[in-house]
């Protein structure tokens, strides 16, 4: 047997293979012609944002009528005029049922499913994440001194469990996380010392650069085919550094220089926890100056969770142990612990609270109508390490707000059917003018469909 027929088999086992007619209300048929389209929308920036330790389930939905409002509600902050300066509720998309399905086929679920966030592959998978895929493959980015931006707050490991934006052939992106290290890439180049200072440093990086260059086209005729990915992959590398060393804009406004030691310590288990909040507020801010300025147009950020910040009196100093491993749900007959859902929701909400402030700041430089922000997260059920029905909001760029899709009964989707997220980043794709019905994993089974929001 193939293992392509070992795999389908695998996942006609899970019910994944079909799913019923109402699972799908809004699934868009297979095509290659016009992308669905939203009051003519098109995306021209791209945010996603990764959420740790999944979702209360019983706090997470919005109640009917789209209440965000109610006691405890994680989505509240999308509610929240007073804070951000007016409500985010009518550009809310809530979807529910989105099952991280690639990789139940290589083991990556739970703290192993980052892997498959944006890439809809497992550990296995070779294809880029759906950042790098537009960014650089389909070259969306190539205008911009910058392709994309890859952040993160306290990590920068690049294991499958920290990391979500990958490059062509499934190799992990590093990671900014120290904020001066972000502003250096967008703005240091063009901002260091005086313009005929900048000018020179320019000549003579492209003398080196040329020389690296005709380097690699050395090394390419010797070099053998398995090899060839690596010098593209070079070659693409210095093109980059190429568009950074070009001159600011002169109509950008940048922001005041970050101090690298304006946050001593900044890696989780490193005593940098107590800067987390400002260093995430940092990073979202240096995200949306980039775009404002066109330095770039598409970033990733993975965000921590409150462990040991202190941030949150009300939550344990071990937000991971004995918040997310103590959850209990309420589900079949089970009525669950409604204290494990108050405090996990505290976490979640935090979270939101930094993608709410996120598209606040997009909103307020008039970014949002064509900036497409993902946010989501490697679980569902925390507890259980479970990546099926995990969290996922979609705000921006033209997408239908103030409304909750579901797709198909819960505890039917739970027992016998998966709703692979490779139809949402397929439908993503065609937000940027780029037309394909498939992402990710290889198994048709996977892949096939464009999810029409």
């Amino acid at each position: 047997m193939t293992t392509n027929r070992a795999r389908r088999r695998f996942l006609l086992a899970l019910g994944a293979a079909l799913l019923p007619n109402d699972a799908w209300a809004e699934l868009a048929p297979p095509t290659q012609a016009e992308p669905p389209k939203a009051n003519g929308a098109r995306a021209k920036r791209f945010v996603a944002v990764y959420m740790p330790h999944g979702r209360a389930a019983e706090l997470f939905l919005p109640r009917p009528g789209f209440r965000l409002d109610y006691e405890d509600a994680i989505l509240a902050p999308f509610d929240a005029p007073e804070r951000y300066g007016r409500s985010f509720r009518d550009d809310l998309l809530v979807i529910d049922g989105i099952d991280l399905a690639a990789g139940f086929l290589t083991g990556n679920v739970g703290h192993d499913a980052p892997r498959v966030l944006l890439t809809g592959a497992g550990a296995n998978g070779r294809n880029a994440s759906i950042d790098q895929f537009l960014a650089v493959d389909r070259r969306l980015g190539q205008a911009t001194p910058l392709p994309s931006l890859v952040l993160a707050v306290g990590n920068d490991d690049r294991g499958v469990a920290s990391s979500i934006s990958y490059g062509r052939g499934g190799i992990p992106l590093p990671k900014l996380i120290h904020p001066a290290a972000t502003f250096d890439a967008l703005f240091g180049a063009a901002l260091t010392g005086s313009p005929e200072l900048a000018a020179e440093r320019r000549r003579r990086s492209a003398s080196a650069l040329d020389f690296l260059a005709s380097d690699l086209r050395r090394l390419r005729q010797v070099a053998p085919a398995s090899e060839r990915e690596k010098l593209e992959q070079h070659e693409s590398a210095l093109r980059d550094i190429e568009r950074r060393l070009a001159p600011l804009d002169t109509a950008c406004v940048p922001p005041g220089r970050i101090a690298h030691d304006a946050f001593p310590r900044y890696r989780a288990y490193g005593g940098g926890e107590r800067y987390f909040d400002a260093i995430t507020d940092l990073q979202s801010e240096l995200i949306v100056r980039g775009f404002a300025c066109d330095l770039t147009r598409f970033a990733t950020l993975m965000l921590a969770d409150l462990s040991r910040t202190g941030f949150d009196p009300e939550l344990p100093n071990d937000v991971h142990q004995d918040v997310a491993h103590r959850y209990l749900a309420r589900e079949h007959t089970q009525p669950g612990e409604p204290a494990s859902w108050r405090a996990l929701a505290r976490q979640n909400r935090y979270a939101c609270s930094k993608v709410a402030r996120l598209f606040s700041l997009l909103d307020g430089q008039t970014l949002s109508a064509d900036t497409l922000v993902l946010a989501s997260s490697d679980m569902g059920n925390p507890a259980r390490h479970s990546s099926r029905s995990v969290p996922t909001l979609v705000l921006g760029a033209g997408i239908r707000g103030g409304r909750l899709l579901e797709l198909g009964d819960r505890e039917r989707v739970t027992k016998q059917h998966l709703n692979p997220n490779n139809r949402l980043l397929a439908h993503i794709c065609t937000r940027f003018g780029v037309n394909v019905t498939r992402f990710g994993d290889s198994v048709p089974e996977i892949t096939e469909g464009v999810l029409d929001l």
